[in-house]
């Protein structure tokens, strides 16, 4: 009989699927190892012929020996984003890495090679979450924005109808058909409230979830505030939380994140958020309310052009200096190495004939 070892490194909810699974096959002996033993025999109760041990504070080390003694044919461990299960993750590697199994959710299914490894990390920073994740946890309830204090500076005409409408809104925190489109706040806001209109007359999204992120400074908080075409706006405080806000945000599997380069300065820290959040695309805007898709080839011609914009102007720059001085310190850092290493074989060339002379 093939003996399993199951480590609780997701919620109970897809380890009890997955034990289910397992225990179809009747040649299959399984052993759970869970943190906690009382609230994995109220988790696992109802699956027979199932082996629950729990991990006893203080006494880690020697679990780890008596499981390793064991010899399982296979360790089977899930790696789907959950945080509170990273130490699980540890002590399932001091059990044998070479028999482990690693389960990343979507059916995919592979051996923790150093190239797997690589693979599934590349992976999980564009897709933080399975897609199946929400399966096994409920979905927060959207944040509104709250009713505006004041008449807003727009009215929205009367017949184009909200397009996140709460049929709209339960699909987008789904799966399949929604699309959640994080806006980037990374301009002024008329530049935003441009594209916000040119989305409403050249609709590029089926079933849209609007979010916008923006600072969090009540005079634009108010041009913002109860915008028809906006579910949520959220908003930050410059570089405060920025690491606690980025993870939220890539939790949120994103489908497409709006950037807004305008060549305004004073909105730089924002736009790195864009290439951080995890989302599958990146929609671009400039000044003049034109948008693309980012990839390598329009990225490189917006540079050129603003190149050949700032050539034109008859005020001189100092980014050709800057340029040349950040060349020439990678310059610097690539040669150091080999001319230590020569320093160093000149020296010891010197030193072996002063040795020879006093001999």
């Amino acid at each position: 009989m093939k003996q399993i070892l199951l480590v609780e490194t997701a919620s109970p909810k897809r380890l009890r699927r997955k034990a289910e699974q397992m225990l179809a096959d009747s040649s299959t002996g399984l052993t759970i190892l869970c943190g906690n033993a009382a609230e994995a025999a109220q988790a696992y109760r109802g699956i027979a012929n199932v082996e629950i041990i729990g991990l006893p504070p203080g006494k880690r080390s020697l679990l780890a020996r008596d499981l390793r003694q064991r010899n399982f044919d296979a360790i089977h461990v899930f790696w789907t984003g959950e945080q509170r299960y990273r130490r699980m993750k540890w002590y399932a590697c001091r059990l044998g890495a070479r028999r482990m199994i690693v389960d990343a959710g979507d059916g995919c299914i592979f051996r923790p090679t150093w190239k797997a490894v690589l693979r599934f990390c590349l992976f999980r920073r564009r897709h933080p979450l399975p897609s199946d994740h929400y399966d096994f946890f409920p979905l927060p309830a959207p944040e509104t924005a709250p009713p505006p204090s004041q008449p807003l500076p727009f009215q929205a005409p009367e017949s184009v109808p909200p397009p996140a409408s709460q049929q709209a809104m339960q699909k987008a925190s789904g799966t399949d058909s929604g699309q959640k489109i994080l806006i980037l706040q990374s301009a002024e806001p008329p530049q935003v409230l441009r594209a916000l209109d040119r989305f409403r007359q050249r609709p590029m999204f089926a079933e849209p979830y609007y979010i916008l992120l923006c600072r969090n400074r009540p005079e634009i908080l108010q041009r913002f505030r109860g915008h028809p075409m906006l579910a949520e706006i959220r908003t930050h405080h410059e570089t405060r939380d920025s690491w606690k806000l980025l993870r939220a945000l890539r939790r949120e599997r994103l489908e497409v994140v709006v950037l807004f380069l305008t060549g305004d300065p004073s909105y730089w820290k924002i736009k790195y958020f864009a290439f951080l959040v995890g989302a599958r695309h990146r929609l671009i805007f400039n000044e003049n309310n034109d948008c693309f898709y980012f990839n390598w080839r329009s990225w490189f011609s917006l540079l050129s052009h603003r190149l050949k914009d700032r050539s034109r102007l008859p005020v001189r720059h100092h980014w050709p200096s800057r340029a040349r001085l950040a060349c020439l310190i990678v310059i610097k850092l690539l040669v150091l190495p080999f001319r230590f290493a020569w320093l160093l074989l000149a020296w010891l060339r010197l030193r072996a004939g002063a040795l020879r002379n006093e001999q």
